[in-house]
């Protein structure tokens, strides 16, 4: 099977973007038209099932909308996986949509546990749970994001997944403002984030595309500059997923440096600034999301 990292790196490639499409859909910020559709469902569906189509519908108008533009999309799991099973059953149908779509599908989950624990998550994400005559398919994922705190062990259930094909993105240097309180303490004179970087090369290095990057990649935030250059001088054959662009107050001018290779070696996650342009720009949900995808797209474009 084609390395994850080849097939993002022909995204990229294809369509001249690092942009990644964050999907964090909200209910309170859901198009009216959407909510006027699916509120007299509740009484019949049930509340979870009515927000989880709504959800569905929602996330594959905006993929539709910036399938041209975006490199990757990312649905992050607990917006869907608020609302029980049906939320779990409209995420793998956004997924299936981007596929439609041959836009991979970060999904954003953070795990990381060891022995059974990881990889029953490892299956759920990507498949081979033991089925009765069958392995089980999973959500479907292309990869995910995963936690190192419980260490190699941890995430080496996961990592399994590369040789079929997944990728896995592991927290470095996050771009939350709590982040510095763990990431940045210093262990044998360096900061943590970096002592995790050197394990993501390591886990890395037997999984390298015909791209040049690595399967297992790094998640390092805009918000965090200098930071988020270290991650990229320890991790030169790493694809980087970047969060804290645009409403996180990330700047593209905190991208200056971190390209590497033919198809840049990172992608942009904005979320809340496309999905829910609509609210700023008025009209129609999914042409002010294509509308913010492209402007993204352009912004980027100097990093590159």
């Amino acid at each position: 099977m084609q390395h994850f990292s080849d097939r993002l790196a022909t995204a990229i490639r294809a369509r001249r973007s690092v942009v990644c499409v964050g999907l964090d859909p909200v209910l309170e910020r859901m198009p009216r038209e959407l909510v006027e559709k699916y509120r007299p469902q509740a009484a019949e569906l049930g509340e979870e099932a009515a927000v989880a189509a709504c959800f569905q519908e929602f996330c594959s108008g905006v993929i539709d909308a910036v399938a041209d533009v975006a490199a990757c999309v990312k649905p992050q799991a607990a917006f869907f996986e608020q609302y029980g099973a049906a939320g779990w059953r409209a995420l793998g149908a956004v997924i299936r949509c981007a596929h439609e779509y041959d836009l991979p599908v970060i999904l954003d989950v953070k795990r990381g546990d060891i022995a059974s624990t990881g990889a029953a998550y490892g299956h759920a994400a990507f498949g081979g749970a033991a089925g009765f005559a069958a392995p089980a398919a999973g959500i479907g994922a292309d990869a995910i994001t995963a936690s190192p705190y419980l260490g190699d062990d941890s995430l080496a259930p996961l990592v399994e997944h590369c040789a079929a094909g997944r990728g896995v993105f592991i927290l470095t240097r996050t771009s939350n403002p709590g982040a510095a309180l763990l990431q940045e303490v210093e262990v044998d004179g360096r900061p943590l984030f970096l002592r995790v970087a050197d394990l993501v090369r390591e886990l890395g290095a037997p999984h390298i595309g015909e791209s040049g990057y690595s399967d297992v990649g790094a998640v390092a935030g805009a918000t965090a500059p200098a930071q988020l250059r270290q991650v990229r001088e320890a991790l030169p054959n790493a694809f980087l997923l970047v969060p804290g662009y645009g409403a996180q107050g990330g700047s593209a001018e905190a991208l200056a440096g971190i390209a590497a290779g033919d198809a840049a070696g990172f992608v942009v996650n904005a979320s809340r600034s496309i999905i829910f342009a609509w609210q700023d720009a008025g009209g129609d949900y999914r042409r002010a999301a294509a509308t913010a995808a492209e402007s993204m797209r352009s912004d980027l474009q100097e990093s590159l």
